[in-house]
This record gives C-alpha cells, structure tokens and sequence, in this order.
C-alpha cells in the first residue's frame, strides 16, 4: 500500500486493472461459459431428479380422496382399527402434536363406500370433526393430467408463432425464428429447474404438485418471455442504430445492460408480494407462491444469461458455418 502511495503511477495502473477486470467480468455475452455452465449443471441435475423420482402428482391428477378429520382429545386413535377401516391402501398422515387430526388419502372409492367407512370410524373409533373433504374421479384426474400436458404444449406452440411474428421484421442475418426457438430453449430451461426443485420437495417433504402448480409454471411462462422481448426488442432498435465498430457480442451486450435494471425491478415487484403470501404459510397457497417466485427469479436469470449469449453463440457458429470451404 505505501509502495502505490508513493507512486501514484502504479496506484493509477491498479485502479485501470481493477476496473478492466471488474467490467470484463460483468460482461455478460464475454463470460457466457460460466453463465451456459451454471445453467446446464442446474438443468441436468433437475433432469436425473425427474427422470429418475418424478414429481409427486397430487389429486388433482391422480384421483382419489383427500379427508381431514380431528378427534376430540379424549379419543383413543388406534393405527390398527384405522387400518381395518380404511384399507392397506390409505396413506395416514397425523398433523397435529397430540395426534388427534389425521390426514387420510384415499384411492377412488364409491359413495356408498364412503359413507360405510364414516360410520365404522364413528362405532369403533369414536366422534370427530371433518375439517375437509375432497374427492376426484380418477377419470377426471386422468383428464386434467392430459389437458394439463396440452396446455403447456400449447403455450409453446403460440409463444414461438407470437415471438416470430413480433420480430418478423428483423434482418435476415439474424433469423427471427432462431429467436422464437431460443426463448423456448430458455422456458424448457426455467420450468425444468422449478421441476426439479419441486421433485426434492417431493422427496424431503411430501410436497405434491397439483392444478395451482401448473397455474405457476404457465405464469412463468409469461413472466419469463416478457423479459426476453423486452430484451430481444432493444437489440433489434441497437442494430437498426449499430456502429460500424460495434461487432454482433457488442450490440447483445449494449442491449442486456439497458435493460437489465429494469428486468431486475419488474421481477422484484412480483416476487416481494409472494414472499409476503409465503410468510403466512397457508400450505396450498405457499407452494404455489414458491413455485412462482422460483420460476419468476429463474425466468429473469436465463432471459438476461441464457437467451441474450444463446444469440450470439448461434450466430457465431452460423457464420463459421458459411464461411467454411465446402466440401
């Protein structure tokens, strides 16, 4: 330190080192292999979650009961009468310290049959209370399982036609459909790693994904593509306006950082409101909101480190390609 005092020739060189450092660091499009590995070792460990565990679908998919009682606390609750009630198939859960309010998942069963096991709990167990009471047709949940896979299907299909059709304009060196097509490689990307992160909630807690998880990732659908044309639509105005210094890298870069605070904000004014709803920890609500504030902080991440370095790496590649002596 007295060194650089007593020279400030190298205490200015030092600040010119650390300021080139710091600025080639924050280039986003210069870094894109640390941003395209942070992202593929989060997809691929979300991938082998889900292909080998899968999510746990709720009932909302798979049909069944969901049934929640309470016993008074006087109640003596035998895990072996309830077993010969209910069946080895029911699933138990006692959600309470004393043990007294269960949590009873049921596969699809008549109606009649219902009413029997009401009674048998009643005769041989005792009085209780039902809290809740859920029941879909296994049907049903098959139906909603399809419509769910086609509504996501869909999604895709439309963002690409709108994405292409909102960028038709744009110079043919750039392809708008190469645009279309990399803004789906970033929601496969988003929506895996809510997948994945889900998936271990699966395992650790028992987590089940039902209609409101859908709901969530078609939201960061939404949030997810915003961010991306807000990006992609300053980067077609900077080429209009290009340099003749500029290269392709330098447009992409010059765009990302006009709108990388605003991206950051507009993310930050939806996930505060879900971190709020979180904290009062309504459990369907409080997965839901987990899902979404995933998918929203997710969707910001690879629309400003995923899709904006995916243009420029495609582009590179393409005109590698074309200027290659053929064969």
């Amino acid at each position: 330190m007295m060194v650089l005092l007593k020279n400030p020739e190298l205490l200015i060189s030092a600040k010119e080192n650390n300021f080139y450092l710091s600025k080639k660091f924050m280039n986003i499009v210069a870094n894109r292999r640390l941003w395209f590995s942070i992202s593929g070792g989060f997809f691929i460990a979300s991938l082998v979650l889900f292909l080998i565990f899968g999510l746990r679908l709720g009932l909302d998919f798979t049909g069944g009961i969901r049934w929640d009682i309470q016993f008074s606390a006087e109640t003596e609750i035998s895990d072996e009468a309830l077993t010969n009630i209910l069946g080895e198939s029911a699933q138990i859960t006692k959600t309470t310290d004393e043990n007294k309010t269960l949590l009873i998942a049921l596969p699809d069963i008549s109606e009649e049959k219902i009413t029997t096991i009401r009674e048998k709990i009643k005769n041989e167990i005792g009085e209780y209370e039902e809290i809740s009471f859920r029941k879909i047709d296994s049907a049903v949940g098959a139906s909603f399982k399809s419509k769910a896979f086609w509504a996501v299907f869909w999604a895709l299909i439309g963002i690409i036609l709108y994405v292409w059709w909102a960028f038709r304009h744009i110079p043919e060196a750039v392809n708008p459909w190469r645009f279309g097509a990399i803004t789906i490689v970033a929601l496969v990307h988003d929506v895996m790693i809510v997948t994945g992160i889900f998936v271990l909630l699966g395992l650790i807690l028992g987590v089940e994904v039902d209609l409101a998880f859908l709901t969530a990732i078609l939201a960061t659908f939404g949030f997810s593509v915003n961010d991306t044309i807000v990006i992609l639509d300053r980067f077609r105005e900077n080429l209009r306006f290009q340099k003749a210094s500029e290269t392709f890298a330098d447009t992409i870069e010059k765009s990302i950082k006009q709108t990388v605070r605003r991206s950051i904000y507009t993310s930050l004014s939806t996930i505060l409101p879900l971190l709020w709803i979180m904290g009062f920890f309504i459990e369907p609500v409080f997965y839901f909101a987990l899902a979404l504030t995933i998918g929203i902080a997710v969707g910001t991440y690879s629309s400003l480190f995923v899709v904006a370095p995916l243009i420029v790496t495609w582009k590179e590649w393409s005109d590698k390609r074309e200027m290659a002596p053929k064969k």
